[in-house]
């Protein structure tokens, strides 16, 4: 199953012709960044880079972290530009913490390279439904709420209405913390 697209959004608003197709794609994509926003990381995979800032200390580091999650870990690299072996540590990736495998970090702070995403969990196939549905919704109440005020529109013999009191956000809200993602407001 894949996110929902422009042909999704317009049957879902009974639209037939092509004339707001731009205006469509342009909803569809704020809503997936609005969403993406509230969940803080994205929902098809992407690679990002971070900064652990375990400095050289007099203890031992034994573990870094990757600030976003799920993620799976492509590169770390000390101060030094030494990239550590994949052999050295293990990563959980829903917390995104780095172990050492019988190693410490100490030539902090490090540059951690991973792919980050919804689509990397395990039960994403399970989630993702869910995910399109707060996307359309969103994408269909910014499309409805393009003109301030109104409560219908008419276009080509047929009128929309819709309800301006609807809590879409509300709904959104509710799903995410269904599903345990967690909401940064």
């Amino acid at each position: 199953m894949a996110l929902p697209s422009v042909a999704d959004l317009k049957s879902y608003l009974r639209i037939e012709s092509t004339a707001e197709d731009t205006l469509l794609a342009a909803l569809m994509a704020r809503a997936k960044a609005m969403l993406e926003g509230w969940i803080d990381v994205p929902i098809t995979a992407e690679t990002q880079t971070a900064i652990d800032r375990a400095d050289a200390l007099d203890v031992p580091v034994t573990s870094l972290v990757f600030p976003r999650r799920p993620c799976t870990i492509t590169s770390v690299v000390d101060t030094d530009g030494v990239t550590v072996a994949a052999a050295d540590y293990w990563v959980d990736g829903t917390s995104g913490v780095i172990y050492g495998k019988d190693v410490s970090f100490p030539y902090g702070p490090y540059t951690i390279t991973a792919s980050v995403g919804l689509s990397l969990r395990a039960d994403y196939a399970r989630i993702e439904p869910l995910i399109s549905e707060a996307i359309i919704d969103l994408a269909a109440d910014l499309y409805q709420r393009r003109t301030p005020g109104a409560a219908s529109e008419t276009a080509a013999g047929t009128t929309i209405s819709w309800d301006v009191s609807r809590e879409t956000v509300a709904r959104i809200m509710k799903t995410l913390r269904t599903l345990r993602l967690g909401v940064a407001l």
